[in-house]
């Protein structure tokens, strides 16, 4: 089981290598503009979603200071 689990890793890894190595430009602009960290000051869109715990309403402001993790899951 872990010869397999390893083999998969290693294949995934080398097919990054090579997508990576292969791009030759394709969707550069794409990668220029990607920014992985917000800009200081940054006011994020309004957002509002209903909480599982109790249903009430958590909007985004509520939580200003306080370090935010949003995670979006789909299973199609």
């Amino acid at each position: 089981m872990r010869a397999r689990a390893l083999s998969v890793v290693v294949v995934g890894v080398l097919l990054a290598a090579f997508l990576v190595a292969h791009a030759d430009g394709v969707g550069r602009e794409l990668l220029e503009g990607l920014q992985l960290t917000p800009p200081v000051a940054a006011v994020p869109p309004p957002l509002a979603l209903k909480r599982l715990d109790n249903g009430r309403t958590q909007t985004l402001s509520d939580l200003r200071g306080r370090p935010v993790l949003l995670y979006f899951w789909a299973t199609w």
